[in-house]
């Protein structure tokens, strides 16, 4: 891929409304590697306690997009200003050009890491199963292969005839889940 750095219009001599443009040639930098950011990214939560990286991905046109949480707390706009200016300041935009976007994992993003399971613990999640069937519960427990969600499920008890709530456990891998999002309530 090429692009122009600098664009020179001439107008030919013999027919005068005839233009051309003659454009100087660079090559572009490939896609910055993930793994460069991480470091960078790990570098810094690692200064700064209680915070942890969510997701970083390198999209087309080099934007680097980098989501970060924090165990007890939000992230304040001030730790995601601190941190761009820290990953802009170990990687080169001269050497690397990128866009650069730092956020905080809000309360509708989906969750993505265990650590973010567990800030959720005692709290309602939906969950999208791969299997394409949605599931409402609270979430009881985080593993490190699995969650437990406790759900409500209407169960005709032994000798009854109406259905009655039952609390039932499910245990889900976490390869099982699509998506999980907190269920806010109103």
């Amino acid at each position: 891929m090429y692009l122009c750095d600098e664009i020179v219009w001439f107008q030919r001599r013999q027919v005068l409304s005839s233009l051309f443009c003659i454009c100087k040639k660079r090559t572009l930098n490939s896609m910055i590697e993930v793994s460069k950011v991480r470091e960078v990214v790990e570098e810094f939560v690692s200064t700064h306690e209680g915070f942890f990286v969510v997701h970083i991905e390198v999209a087309s046109g080099n934007k680097v997009i980098v989501e970060i949480d924090h165990d007890d707390h939000g992230v304040d706009i001030d730790t995601c200003i601190a941190l761009n200016r820290f990953i802009e300041s170990k990687i080169d935009r001269e050497v690397e050009d990128y866009e650069l976007e730092v956020s905080s994992a809000g309360i509708t993003t989906p969750l993505r890491s265990t650590r973010q399971y567990r800030k959720y613990v005692g709290k309602e999640l939906e969950v999208l199963l791969t299997t394409g069937v949605k599931e409402l519960g609270v979430l009881k427990e985080v593993g490190d292969e699995s969650i437990v969600l406790t759900v409500i499920r209407m169960v005709i008890p032994e000798g009854g005839r109406r259905k009655k709530p039952v609390e039932q456990d499910l245990t889900i891998a976490y390869k099982d889940i699509k998506k999980a999002v907190y269920n806010i309530r109103f």
